[in-house]
């Protein structure tokens, strides 16, 4: 499998500073980018980045097999062998597919069976001293399993949905919990999912650290926005699914337009939910303002911010927020909704939070903001999240995660209480 360019990504982006090696590391996880699905867990790819000058990585990113044929024809991707990603090797070894209900159980020892092979060939790669696991199930599960046969520690970090959507099967959480336990250390993306998962899963709160995810800090960079004549523009951006809230603000946008509100919106991204929600849209009466992008790739994301004037997420749970921080860096006030993540993100200067699965307060918060939009410092915003959120910082407290697990150190740096991330 050829890199194509959509998979060649920026250097390493730790601002070149000086830091002890750590030697090398494997990552395990489903989520990461291929060559048919380039955005496919790109949290994680930067998470790469952002630590590169520190680790030496080998990536095993398993993958669904799904006939080639098959997958053509419904629009699915397909994946297979292997490729570099940045300049680190990245293996796909393939898993068979069972139907959700029946067979997911079963996915984490399937998962952890075929990847073996690519896995021991990962970390003999780069003589790995530990690995680093994406998502608690089914990867935390599997990779559980091939840490253990390995006598590797691992750093499991739990990104939100992967605790939230699989606790309510009892054979999920036993697998689930079992990954939690057995790891070296535990990261969280947000201060409420890390108090989420010791109350869920029972882990030791000594072994739990929040680490907030970071952005491309190449292509989400300030922009400034002159006045405008026209409507107020908003932006939102994720995947089209119930729980990212789409119809809430849809809802919202209808109550504002009512009222005399002069605004448009633009929701970038696909899913499931697009044709439901572009027929809500039309019965609300708002189709006429409101634009679906689909999916957008590359500079595609970064240039749809720079013409807008605020960001919306109206998420009904949100594990951290990563569109967030990357609309914030362009300098975008924001509306979010406290979904878990966001209230971490956002502070007062930043813009304003409302209650999920709320229209009126959405509303209500919506207009507050527009009345108010010259008030906001688009520069101190992206400075406040660089400071937070870029690879240099969210990649140098990665590294003391690493460096205390290599050690074997009893606890993590970093603690679960207090404010913000």
């Amino acid at each position: 499998m050829a890199t194509t360019p959509d998979m060649a990504r920026r250097s390493s982006a730790t601002d070149g500073r000086d830091a002890a090696h750590l030697g090398g590391g494997v990552v395990f996880a489903k989520l990461f980018p291929n060559p048919d699905e380039p955005y496919r867990g790109i949290f994680v790819a930067d998470q790469v980045a952002a630590t590169a000058e520190r680790v030496t990585w080998s990536i095993v990113a398993p993958a669904p097999w799904v006939p080639r044929v098959v997958a053509r024809v419904l629009g699915k991707p397909w994946v297979k062998g292997s490729t570099t990603y940045d300049g680190h090797p990245v293996s796909y070894p393939r898993y068979p597919v069972l139907p959700r209900r029946i067979g997911y159980a079963t996915v984490a020892p399937l998962i952890a069976i075929t990847a073996h092979g690519a896995f021991e060939r990962a970390r003999e790669r780069v003589d790995a001293r530990f690995v680093h696991v994406h998502d608690l199930y089914p990867s935390g599960a599997a990779g559980r399993r091939l840490c253990a046969r390995a006598g590797l520690p691992y750093v499991l970090t739990v990104h939100g949905l992967d605790l939230y959507s699989n606790l309510a099967n009892p054979r999920w959480r036993r697998e689930a919990t079992a990954a939690a336990v057995s790891a070296s250390a535990i990261v969280c993306v947000s201060r409420a999912l890390a108090r989420d998962c010791i109350a869920e899963l029972g882990v030791d709160p000594r072994r739990v650290t929040v680490v907030p995810n970071t952005y491309d800090a190449s292509r989400f960079v300030y922009v400034e926005r002159p006045g405008h004549d026209g409507p107020l523009r908003l932006v939102t951006l994720g995947r089209l699914s119930p729980e990212k809230g789409h119809d809430v603000l849809l809802t919202a946008l209808a109550r504002l337009v009512e009222g005399g509100a002069d605004l448009t919106l633009t929701v970038i991204g696909d899913g499931r939910e697009r044709a439901a929600l572009e027929g809500l849209a039309a019965r609300l009466g708002v189709a006429g303002r409101v634009r679906f992008t689909g999916r957008l790739l590359g500079d595609d994301v970064p240039r749809e911010f720079a013409a807008a004037d605020a960001f919306v997420l109206p998420s009904r749970r949100e594990g951290f927020g990563i569109a967030l921080i990357e609309a914030m860096a362009t300098g975008l006030p924001v509306v979010a909704t406290r979904s878990g993540g966001p209230e971490g993100i956002v502070d007062p200067g930043d813009g304003l939070l409302v209650d999920p699965d709320d229209d009126i307060a959405l509303t209500e918060a919506i207009t507050a903001l527009a009345e108010g939009i010259s008030t906001y410092d688009g520069k101190r915003i992206a400075e406040r999240v660089a400071s937070r959120y870029s690879p240099a910082v969210v990649g140098a407290r990665l590294a003391e995660v690493y460096a205390d697990v290599i050690a074997g150190s009893p606890t993590v740096s970093g603690n679960v209480t207090g404010e913000g991330v």
